[in-house]
């Protein structure tokens, strides 16, 4: 059960929603990135450049997955008669 729940969580937290909110936003602002250069396998001069970007994916996922997460709390159960 642990295994699902952690390929869950790095695969849909990490790759899915760190990398592409970091790609568009990226590219929102007009810097393009690839998307190998934000995994870390682009321009890799040392083990330090993976750590980095895996760093930023997951601070940036778990952001975004929090964001996504209270979002939907307050349209299921948010006072609405007001």
């Amino acid at each position: 059960m642990e295994i699902i729940v952690e390929l869950i969580f790095r695969g849909l937290i990490v790759n899915v929603l760190g990398v592409y909110t970091r790609y568009y936003f990226f590219k929102l602002i007009g810097q393009t990135k690839s998307i190998e250069y934000l995994l870390g396998e682009k321009n890799r001069k040392d083990s330090s450049d993976i750590i980095s970007q895996h760093f930023f994916n997951v601070f940036i996922g778990l952001m975004t997955f929090a964001l996504i997460s209270v979002s939907i709390a307050y349209l299921v159960w948010g006072n609405w008669n007001n």
